[in-house]
């Protein structure tokens, strides 16, 4: 048998769920002051998903079977499940104690964090550390995301960002004298308090995003939900290109490769100008750093996972590539990890 130094802990599943409502950005230029123009030119954003009917703990709980599934492993036994959610359905109980039912997970310790659009690195941080210290043998972590539900629809800006969904993860203990997996994790947060971006109360007047008759999304707040997201967009593109080239270096330096040896960046799908300015400054192919940004949007913590999932169910995925996963988000917090598939 190997020792517990030997252990790795190996993503052997994935899984996504994307909403089936489309909203394209035509769509928006009935409801603020925008055009396709100015959004595309400015994001990179063509359409986005949202969700009508299903709660998050509900779209995660989608995504966590597809992965479980794909791993092959059954739900009993999972002995951990970690979600990251920026708004929860619930505050308490935590968002991976519903999933953890919806999938039938009896076994399982389950928990949430919050480290925002950074959280499914900070999960596979988390799960990581168990995994390698021999406490658990197979870990879901999973993120999703609703964020139409906390998008300000008077605040043109920042409302035609956010889209829906979730992805997931399923991490095994293979021991082994080969690395392989997660070679190294990397995870961290400025003081910034809630200055660049947070999450807030305001009254204003709530109406339904849908029509409950036609479904045709018209834009306001709903009703169970007064918080909404703002952000300073200018200062969180700075502070975005001042984070990730050290983030990107610190994290492979401790796997202890370089980032020409990667075969994938998988970025955090915040802006599509973040992710070129990642390429042009390392003079990366474009191939190696994928973009899906345009379909679905910045789905917070859940843009990583359902890029890796997409990635993965294309087949595009072979063993021994090497993988880097950055999220960053409101905090700040930022976090990279970088796996031998």
């Amino acid at each position: 048998m190997c020792g517990i130094n030997n252990i790795n802990s190996v993503i052997t599943g994935t899984g996504a769920y994307l909403p089936g409502f489309v909203l394209d950005n035509a769509m928006f230029e009935q409801i603020v002051e925008t055009s396709d123009e100015w959004i595309t030119t400015r994001t990179g954003i063509k359409e986005r998903r949202l969700e009508q009917e299903k709660y998050n703990f509900e779209m995660i709980g989608e995504a966590s079977e597809q992965a479980i599934k794909n791993a092959g492993v059954a739900p009993g036994q999972i002995d951990m499940i970690i979600v990251s959610a920026s708004a929860p359905d619930y505050n308490y109980p935590s968002t991976a104690c519903f999933v953890q039912n919806y999938i039938g997970a009896v076994n399982a310790a389950s928990f949430d964090v919050s480290a925002a659009c950074a959280g499914f690195a900070f999960a596979l941080d988390v799960a990581d550390t168990y995994i390698k210290s021999g406490k658990a043998k197979i870990i879901l972590a999973a993120s999703g995301e609703i964020m139409h539900r906390i998008a300000d629809y008077s605040d043109r800006a920042n409302c035609i960002l956010f889209g829906d969904g979730a992805g997931a993860a399923v991490l095994t203990a293979h021991e082994s004298k080969e690395k392989r997996g997660v070679l190294s994790s990397y995870i961290k947060c400025e003081n910034d308090g809630n200055k660049l971006m947070s999450i807030y109360s305001k009254s204003y007047g709530p109406s339904e995003v849908f029509d409950k008759e036609t479904k045709i999304f018209k834009g306001g707040a709903v009703k169970i939900n007064n918080s909404f997201i703002t952000q300073n967009g200018r200062e969180v593109y700075q502070f975005v290109v001042r984070i990730l080239p050290p983030v990107l270096e610190e994290v492979t330096s401790r796997a202890g490769v370089g980032i020409a040896d990667l075969d994938y960046i998988i970025l955090h799908q915040a802006n599509r100008r973040i992710i070129e300015y990642v390429i042009e400054k390392y003079g990366l192919d474009p191939n190696k750093v994928p973009i899906n940004i345009e379909k679905y949007g910045n789905i917070s913590s859940a843009t990583v996972p359902v890029l890796l999932h997409e990635l993965n169910s294309a087949g595009k995925l072979k063993k021994g590539d090497l993988i880097a996963l950055v999220g960053f988000g409101a905090g700040l917090a930022y976090g990279a990890a970088v796996i031998r598939w």
